[in-house]
């Protein structure tokens, strides 16, 4: 794992529609070994690798965007009111600290608190205190409604125990396996034609996984997310377990997996000897579900890494859970010919 890499990625400042300085730290460590790149309307980023391949197109997705807030108000005392941008609950954001973001870059932080109880709490009962005595104190620093807002955890690893704390690995660490895929399959001799695609604002709708996928018209579609795991200590499960390995979504609230793609990566792990789990995510999707549905519908997977504390200031991914994952990714990759590409649509009699 780059770790470097990571901390440029999870620390920058990237909510929905604001990916501005994720782009730029993917744009730069994909310009190393990227064929060529280019940007949909929304900003999803695109690298191309093995651009003279004869082979499938491949594209492997993964969302720049956090979860985070729009400053909505700023009251006559100096404080903010939020506007959330995903799911981000409001007893989760509460007493945190956020890093303000301002049109020209200066940066601010900022202790989110309530004066209302704790039961029933929502948005708008939260504000946000940066230490300004009135709003004419808050406008003097540059900060305006529509600024952007995130969590202003630092990127950390836990105790030195291979786990890592950040607060935006939902969904950096995909973003990061894509960079370090891509770095990878350079390296080799591949039937594909490879692509990333960073794409924007998926925790608002899924919309850069569908606009990049729409420019590409890929044969496959691979999608990197992340879900909190299943398994607790109060609710012992063998589904989404944190540190037993990636996960391949069979199905969630969006998407089905193309069943031959999943029992075809399910047998690449199989023959590399490496640790997978099936999984389901009822309540929520991935840019699989807009992806695949570009065109006339395109074969697709999604794969998570189990982490814990999704969407909060403390998310915790598993580093071993990391390296099975890129090991995947990359024997899978490197097994994508054409003949499997047709075997994933061969819907004749």
């Amino acid at each position: 794992m780059n770790t470097d890499l990571m901390m440029s990625l999870t620390n920058a400042h990237g909510p929905s529609g604001r990916e501005d300085e994720v782009r730029s730290v993917l744009y730069h460590a994909l310009n190393e070994v990227a064929d060529e790149i280019s940007f949909d309307g929304l900003g999803s980023i695109i690298a191309r690798l093995n651009s003279q391949a004869q082979g499938p197109k491949v594209a492997i997705i993964a969302h720049m965007d956090e979860v985070g807030f729009l400053i909505q108000h700023i009251t006559n005392d100096g404080y903010l009111k939020l506007f959330k941008l995903g799911g981000i609950d409001p007893l989760i954001a509460l007493n945190s600290e956020i890093e303000i973001k301002t049109r020209s870059g200066n940066k601010y932080h900022g202790i989110v608190f309530t004066d209302k109880p704790l039961a029933h709490l929502t948005m708008d009962d939260l504000f946000v205190d940066i230490g300004a005595s009135n709003k004419a104190a808050v406008v003097d620093m540059g900060i305006e409604i529509g600024d952007s807002a995130v969590f202003a955890t630092r990127t950390r690893e836990l105790n030195h125990s291979g786990n890592y704390i950040a607060k935006s690995f939902d969904d950096r660490i995909g973003c990061l396996l894509g960079v370090e895929l891509m770095h990878a399959c350079a390296l080799q001799k591949l039937d594909c034609d490879l692509y990333f695609i960073g794409s924007a604002q998926e925790e608002v709708g899924t919309k850069g996984g569908k606009t990049a996928t729409e420019m590409l018209r890929p044969d496959i579609v691979i999608v990197l997310d992340v879900a909190s795991t299943k398994h607790t200590p109060n609710h012992h499960t063998e589904r989404r377990v944190y540190g037993q390995g990636p996960c391949l979504v069979v199905a969630d609230k969006c998407a089905l997996a193309n069943y031959p793609l999943l029992n075809y990566v399910s047998d690449v792990a199989q023959s590399h000897s490496i640790a997978v789990q099936r999984d389901f995510l009822a309540g929520g999707g991935t840019d699989n579900g807009a992806a695949t549905l570009v065109g006339s519908g395109i074969a697709g997977l999604a794969i998570i890494l189990p982490v814990k504390n999704c969407h909060s200031p403390y998310t915790l991914v598993n580093g071993n859970d990391y390296k099975r994952c890129l090991s995947l990714l990359s024997h899978t990759v490197n097994g994508l010919n054409p003949a499997i590409v047709a075997s994933l649509y061969n819907y004749g009699l």
